[in-house]
């Protein structure tokens, strides 16, 4: 099979600011596991800060800077988000969804809060864990900033444009390794998990065609699983004394 130079850019993507969007997110991807990964933020300017300037940075490269791509480039800008799964879509089936995840999810986060090597992980930020103010405004930045991103990306952003040319399993599966691939260094059965759950979200978004419902799950697992951690092993605890159980 031969192919003229200008066939290399010919991508049947829709919406056409697909074709823009994914090479741009392969530099953010590379950018968020490299120069602005959490771990080496927290290193250059502190545990709080670190991860506040994290959730921000996350935000800005997966949600704010598509967006404008978006709106820049698309002609109808409001139906180009909807391709992308900013709508209510099956509002009945999502609700339901959400319904069903509620008991499910909190059983699992109570249940995997037990284990010792999740509280290396989770919280991100250690600080935060120091009373239950500084606690709240961290779930509130991690649900609002890195969530709302994290869904927008690979189930809006990477998903939809991928399904409408590929069908279902193959979005799927590409989407779902690179969600995966984002949990190296976590726990073995988390990554496991990472995996269930980027099938499971792909699902909900492509039933729903939204990724409301994807987001409010992934919310409820990520917060679900601190608020437990923190409940077990740091509330009441004075900073010197979480910092010995985090390490320990």
């Amino acid at each position: 099979m031969t192919a003229d130079f200008g066939s290399l850019f010919a991508m049947p993507l829709e919406p056409l600011s697909a074709r823009i969007l994914l090479p741009y997110l392969m530099v953010a991807l590379t950018l968020a596991a490299s120069l602005l990964h959490h771990r080496r933020l927290k290193s250059l300017l502190g545990d709080r800060r670190g991860m506040r300037v994290y959730f921000w940075t996350f935000f800005a490269l997966f949600l704010v800077v598509p967006s404008i791509i978006i709106a820049a480039v698309e002609p109808r800008p409001l139906a180009a988000f909807a391709s992308f799964g900013v709508q209510p879509g099956n509002w009945r089936l999502g609700l339901l969804f959400v319904g069903i995840a509620i008991p499910v999810v909190t059983y699992l986060c109570w249940n995997y809060s037990k284990d010792p090597g999740l509280k290396v992980q989770y919280p991100f930020s250690r600080d935060a864990c120091a009373n239950d103010r500084t606690f709240a405004f961290f779930e509130l930045g991690y649900a609002g900033l890195y969530f709302s991103a994290w869904e927008y990306l690979y189930r809006g952003l990477l998903f939809f444009p991928l399904a409408h040319v590929l069908g279902f399993l193959p979005a799927m599966a590409i989407t779902t390794a690179l969600s995966t691939l984002h949990h190296i260094g976590h726990p073995d059965w988390e990554i496991i998990g990472a995996m269930a759950g980027g099938v499971l979200f792909s699902l909900a978004a492509f039933l729903t065609g939204s990724v409301f419902y994807s987001f409010a799950i992934h919310v409820m697992l990520g917060v679900g699983d601190d608020i437990f951690i923190y409940r077990r092993f740091y509330r009441g605890r004075t900073p010197a004394a979480s910092r010995r159980t985090r390490q320990g």
